[in-house]
């Protein structure tokens, strides 16, 4: 099956699949104008193939688990109000505040990035703006996903989240350099598969959110979860840039120290670290620690570790 990936050329229109560069030819960078035909949603007619990518076969089993102890906390809660009130009135106030509560907090991130952050658009990191279309066909998403750019450390300000019928991205500076170009084209082509990643899995849903609000009250539940999903979305990045998974070096040596890192030395270490603080540590991060993702991208004939 072939690859399919964005063009970083000058073609607006392209949709070159493959690592950006490699199958393109090159050219300037371009802040040229997308045709209308790129804007959302996607064209009808598209006949691009979506590439398949697997989910963490963890992922499944601890979503079913979170979803059994968020209704079981339900159940206790309701018992537990109408056990106090007797009313009616108040079981069904108790039943819906948690779910109205999860929406504005949503919302209120989705204002926040609107308010505080730049938007990625055909004249602002055009760049950026044609991977993300791209990319968000290739994974069969119906429409585009909004983009936006915020100051801050790779591994606190990339993000995927969505509000209503909105489904965006946030990336950060730390991906371009001082003229508003990619320091590593394929870096953050990975770094954006790894985010639409996430959407095109459905690991943004509401309701999928409010179903698992419980598992975040159980040590290691909703953390465990998380990490499964972070492994499944590295899944999506790197059926569609496997040459970009060098990417991950990002997250450990930032934008300027990241190619002197050496991802199969961490990758190692993945296997020969020990230690009870740090399995500890491991058991309670929502993320893959470094090593253990590394070593997940390195060797695909293993899966991510999640627990041990």
């Amino acid at each position: 099956m072939r690859h399919s990936m964005p063009s970083w050329g000058t073609s607006p229109t392209s949709a070159v699949h493959g690592v950006p560069g490699c199958t393109a030819a090159p050219g300037p960078w371009s802040a040229h104008q997308p045709s209308p035909q790129a804007s959302e949603p996607y064209p009808a007619d598209s006949d691009e193939e979506v590439v398949p990518a697997s989910a963490h076969p963890w992922e499944r089993p601890l979503l079913a688990l979170a979803v059994t102890v968020t209704l079981a906390l339900t159940a206790v809660l309701l018992r537990l109000v109408w056990s106090v009130s007797g009313s009616l009135l108040w079981t069904a106030l108790a039943l819906v505040t948690v779910p109205l509560v999860c929406w504005s907090a949503r919302g209120l991130r989705y204002a926040r990035e609107r308010a505080e952050s730049v938007r990625i658009s055909p004249t602002q990191f055009p760049e950026a703006y044609r991977v993300v279309g791209s990319l968000a066909r290739d994974m069969g998403l119906a429409r585009r996903p909004e983009a936006y750019v915020r100051p801050g450390p790779v591994s606190v300000r990339a993000d995927a989240a969505a509000h209503g019928l909105r489904r965006y991205l946030v990336l950060p500076d730390a991906v371009f350099d001082d003229h508003g170009l990619p320091r590593d084209r394929e870096a953050l082509a990975f770094l954006v598969a790894h985010q639409v990643g996430h959407l095109a899995a459905g690991h943004t849903g509401y309701w999928r959110r409010v179903a698992t609000l419980g598992a975040d009250l159980v040590p290691g539940l909703g953390s465990a979860l998380s990490r499964a999903c972070e492994y499944t979305a590295d899944n999506h990045a790197h059926a569609h840039v496997p040459e970009g998974a060098h990417g991950v070096r990002l997250y450990a040596g930032g934008p300027t120290l990241y190619r002197r890192v050496n991802l199969g030395e961490m990758a190692a270490r993945a296997h020969t670290d020990r230690g009870c603080s740090l399995l500890l540590y491991h058991l309670l991060s929502r993320h893959p620690g470094n090593t253990r993702r590394m070593a997940a991208l390195r060797d695909r004939d293993r899966r991510g570790r999640v627990f041990l």
